[in-house]
């Protein structure tokens, strides 16, 4: 399961978590290893929090365990965009002037996915300030179904 755990959908990757035929930390360590297998070509992160997506997703996986069902997103490893401030990552917009600036806070969706239980990669790169384009001295994501895209 976890060599194809990158093409099911999230109510798929919930419902087997849920019903343990997937554990939190293999479908966390199935996707960090897609992410550092592929994202050098791409380059769809801007930051990747390997070690704390690690240790909530064995969280997730020890509360489960317990019976504790947060929910759908429960133990599901999923990214925010860089736009969502973190106090665990920094926070640059897609920009260069807040490079390595980590907020004192997060912002509520980053919150409320974990209170859910979801377990955060890392940080997507986006365009800058949410705008229409990337700042010229950061690297452009590629889209992995089409680069031309």
């Amino acid at each position: 399961m976890s060599s194809e755990l990158h093409y099911e959908t999230l109510a798929r990757v919930s419902d087997l978590i849920r019903r343990r035929k997937l554990s939190p930390v293999e479908a966390t360590q199935a996707i960090l290893a897609r992410i550092e297998q592929l994202d050098g070509q791409y380059r769809s992160y801007v930051t990747v929090t390997a070690d704390r997506a690690l240790e909530r997703a064995k969280l997730a996986e020890a509360e489960i365990a317990r019976g504790l069902w947060r929910g759908p997103l429960h133990g599901a490893p999923i990214a925010v965009k860089d736009l969502c401030n973190t106090t665990f990552a920094p926070t640059a917009s897609g920009t260069t002037i807040f490079k390595g600036v980590t907020p004192s806070f997060n912002a509520t969706v980053v919150d409320r996915l974990e209170q859910a239980g979801a377990v955060i990669l890392g940080k997507l790169r986006m365009t800058e300030g949410a705008y229409t384009s990337h700042h010229p001295q950061e690297p452009t994501p590629l889209n992995p179904w089409n680069t031309e895209y």
